[in-house]
């Protein structure tokens, strides 16, 4: 019931969202993941990172339909810095955790990632501090993966605060 709720309250706030929207709009791209980290370790955060592709409709929906209005109407960037990788686009760079400069196309497979979307979540040192979230597979779970594994990697860093989503999207200020 409760993913329900959250899956409706997102579609809701999209309405309200645009539909065009290109990579780095809705997701700040991972251009220097060391600031991203040193960030994170400044608020005891992880780092939460979307892999995603151009060709992919799955990452343009988990980004359009539950991101978005997570982004614009809730306070969940408090619980993590979030960042997003384009795995397909040639010639755009970035730093990595060590600050090293990178194609960012590159950086998924040293990370393993298979699947488009893929969702990582770090700790502020680049190590991987909860469960991966695998693709996009139902809408209504997506909400509820990404509030446990946030929750994980805030468990991991020793940090008490814990994210409830369907309690933030109730809170927000979306006219239903």
């Amino acid at each position: 019931m409760r993913s329900k709720i959250i899956s409706l309250s997102l579609s809701v706030a999209l309405l309200f969202s645009f539909s065009n929207i290109k990579a780095g709009e809705i997701l700040p791209l991972a251009v220097d993941l060391q600031k991203a980290g040193k960030t994170a370790q400044t608020h005891n955060i992880p780092v939460v990172i979307f892999f995603t592709a151009t060709w992919c409709n799955y990452c343009k929906k988990l980004e359009e339909n539950i991101l978005h209005p997570l982004l614009e109407t809730t306070d969940i960037e408090s619980y993590a810095e979030f960042r997003q990788i384009v795995m397909d686009k040639a010639h755009w760079r970035m730093k990595d955790f060590a600050g090293n400069d990178i194609e960012m196309k590159s950086f998924g497979p040293t990370q393993k990632v298979k699947v488009a979307p893929t969702t990582y979540v770090y700790n502020s040192k680049g190590e991987l501090i909860a469960e991966p979230i695998l693709g996009l597979t139902l809408e209504e779970f997506y909400p509820g993966n990404l509030e446990k594994a946030i929750n994980q990697g805030l468990k991991t860093l020793g940090n008490e605060k814990r994210l409830d989503i369907y309690k933030m999207v109730n809170e927000s200020k979306i006219a239903y």
